[in-house]
């Protein structure tokens, strides 16, 4: 006589759990990019230069791109919009005529630790 119990269904319940698991991973991944967007874009908008002229400033056309995937990493975008893109250069590293007045660049140096901060605490909510 055989003795134990015989289960059914186990890979397909395992199957399961793993495409829920690997769909929350993905969930917090881009949450926490999308969350990091926001605080680069936010400084970069408080350092960007305002010209005098009437027209859309820089400062009024930071972007953050929805998440994507290049190269199998997920990535964002996080700068001047198609209206101002074509100048933020300019202000970014000057020109024979004009200043350099940075935003970009000091705007992530100044920010990295708290991005980092946050990308770790969206990892931790999502392993409790």
């Amino acid at each position: 006589m055989a003795s134990g119990v015989e289960l059914q269904g186990t890979d397909e319940m395992l199957a399961s759990i793993r495409r829920k698991l690997a769909s929350g991973v993905q969930r917090l991944e881009n949450q926490g990019l999308r969350e990091s967007g926001d605080i680069l874009a936010e400084a970069q908008r408080q350092m960007a230069p305002r010209s005098g002229f009437d027209k859309v400033h820089i400062q009024d056309d930071i972007k953050v791109s929805p998440v994507r995937r290049e190269d199998g990493m997920k990535v964002i975008r996080i700068g001047p919009g198609k209206r101002t893109s074509w100048r933020a250069h300019l202000s970014e590293f000057g020109s024979k005529n004009n200043q350099a007045h940075p935003f970009i660049y000091p705007s992530f140096h100044e920010n990295k630790a708290r991005v980092l901060r946050l990308l770790a605490s969206v990892q931790r909510k999502g392993m409790s």
